[in-house]
């Protein structure tokens, strides 16, 4: 496997999702699916896994556009995606097996194993919410939106300070040592879905009562939404599996085979966590390969970007990638979104259609889109991310970021601070709270990537120096309250004699502790830890004898 694929695989093939088999075969696929693709045997006979049809079509729905977005032909996609769950699978094997001083250091504690079945649960209660809408329409009953979205809050999380991996103390690269709490012996936790099945008595699982009963039938725990949703949720399951041929078919046992199939997932899943904290606690870093890292790619990118403007089209493409600044043509921008609802946005979109068709003009569209920017609003969340019972109107939200701003006259640092501590508290857009960057914006308006309200604001906020804010910008996602937050910096611009401390001495953003020197040790531990994992995988497939099924491969494109 060449270099290139090697660095995909180490992106992508240890974070497996959790999908439902019934999302991925319909009816006249069943036998298809049950093909095996591939097998790989071990010469010793330690080591035998295989690839099903299934396997293989749920990871290439996955991963098949990054690969072809990376330059690959489709055979390619597809031999590489094989070969990734070959190695997924070799490489779980091994970490099951793998022994230090006689004894198993990957072998799951309960606290872990609790934290599997977490997950399942969570799973389950996912798949059980998409039936709810359905449910209630069938039985022509009213959904309270408003306790919905009380419980969507696992999108956002609360802020928190960034945490050193390492320190500099007196010119010296430190692991910063954190303490390990003491593992929990924990009681894992009982199946708590039995109670969804009607039961005839409570020690034999009978099914469900007959059609229409559960409507009518209360008991002391339920209403019996959630047993609907449990008898469509094993529904579903029962038809997806029709191809396996299954000798107990009942619907405790589908639905057994199923949380114990989405375990599994979260079991491997948690091996590969567990080496990647043993490597990550036994790594050392050198303080040399950061610092020839960021050498080889300061001096990469002065070359290529050696004219303006093909630095320019470098950082409209991705600002987060760029670390040579030969121009001071770009400015960062924070933001706290105020974002339309999806019910709005139906509405948007209606209305776009009813313009086309003739039905109301653009000047009518626009005004029922001034209308509904008054109704934009924010529900706050609480310090660890967690909904309030507080919901506030886009100007409301305006009102209290310009007075917790204000406070702090000329202090940029504090102004970014406070700001980005409610960009917390009401944005309604997640992704932008992971950022290691703000939002890059080109002074020179040719090179916008945002969309033209946003950016125009933004050079306005320019125009007025750093920290200043803006107040409502509206665009097509919402209401935006922006701010100049920075200028990009260079930790050095030659790219030649680099120092720890130049790397230490620049933060990636004002809001954040997050430096250079943070960045790029990250960049090398992520390098190392996949050349030791390659190493291994090249380990282990050496000793095995691969076969492909080239036919059933060539037929699936």
């Amino acid at each position: 496997m060449n270099k290139f694929n090697y660095i995909i695989l180490a992106v992508l093939f240890f974070t497996i999702t959790v999908m439902s088999g019934c999302s991925l075969i319909t009816t006249n696929e069943k036998k298809y699916m049950a093909q095996t693709v591939a097998i790989a045997e071990s010469k010793d006979g330690k080591y035998e896994v295989k690839v099903s049809m299934e396997e293989f079509s749920m990871y290439y729905s996955n991963y098949a556009s990054s690969y072809m977005q990376n330059g690959m032909s489709k055979k390619q996609v597809v031999q590489q995606i094989v070969d990734m769950i070959i190695n997924r699978k070799l490489f779980i094997d091994y970490l099951k097996d793998y022994e230090l001083d006689n004894e198993k250091i990957y072998t799951l504690t309960n606290k872990e194993i609790n934290e599997c079945w977490t997950e399942v649960y969570k799973y389950v209660y996912e798949q059980l919410d998409s039936y709810e809408v359905e449910i209630y329409n069938d039985w022509g009953l009213e959904l309270n939106e408003d306790e919905k979205t009380e419980e969507e809050k696992s999108e956002f999380i609360g802020r928190t300070e960034y945490e050193h991996t390492y320190v500099l103390k007196n010119g010296v690269l430190t692991k910063n040592e954190k303490e390990n709490g003491e593992d929990e012996n924990q009681t894992l936790n009982p199946n708590p879905f039995k109670q969804y099945f009607w039961q005839e008595n409570e020690s034999e699982v009978k099914g469900y009562t007959k059609k229409g009963a559960i409507k009518t039938k209360l008991t002391e725990y339920s209403d019996g939404i959630r047993e609907e949703e449990m008898k469509r949720f094993v529904k579903a399951l029962t038809k997806a599996e029709e191809y396996k041929k299954e000798k107990d078919t009942s619907p405790w046992a589908v639905f057994e085979r199923e949380i114990e199939r989405v375990y599994k997932i979260q079991e491997d899943n948690k091996f590969i966590q567990k080496y990647e904290q043993f490597f990550n606690d036994s790594y050392q870093m050198n303080s040399n390969d950061i610092i020839a890292l960021y050498e080889n790619t300061i001096l990469g990118q002065m070359e290529n970007y050696s004219t303006t403007s093909a630095y320019n089209d470098a950082m409209k493409a991705d600002n987060s990638t760029v670390y040579y600044h030969p121009t001071q043509g770009w400015f960062y921008v924070s933001h706290l979104l105020i974002g339309f609802d999806d019910n709005q946005k139906a509405l948007i979109e209606e209305w776009e259609t009813q313009v086309k068709k003739g039905i109301i003009t653009e000047e009518e569209k626009q005004a029922n889109i001034e209308t509904l920017r008054l109704q934009l609003k924010a529900t706050a969340r609480d310090s660890e991310g967690k909904n309030t019972s507080v919901t506030k109107s886009a100007s409301q939200i305006l009102t209290e970021v310009n007075n917790a701003v204000s406070i702090y006259g000329n202090n940029v640092d504090e102004k970014v601070n406070v700001f980005t501590d409610l960009i917390f508290k009401y944005t309604t857009e997640s992704s932008f709270l992971t950022r290691d960057f703000d939002y890059a914006i080109p002074v020179d308006k040719a090179y916008d990537s945002m969309v033209k309200e946003f950016a125009t604001a933004s050079r306005e906020l320019y125009e007025k120096g750093l920290g200043s804010l803006s107040g409502l910008v509206y665009t097509e996602y919402g209401a935006h309250i922006i701010m100049f937050t920075g200028i990009p910096a260079n930790a050095n611009l030659s790219g030649q004699n680099v120092t720890l401390e130049q790397l230490w001495g620049t933060k990636l953003k004002t809001s954040s502790d997050k430096n250079m020197l943070d960045l790029f040790a990250e960049k090398v531990t992520k390098n190392d830890y996949a050349t030791q994992q390659n190493k291994i995988i090249d380990q282990l497939r050496a000793d095995m004898d691969i076969s492909y099924s080239k036919t059933k491969l060539k037929k699936f494109l």
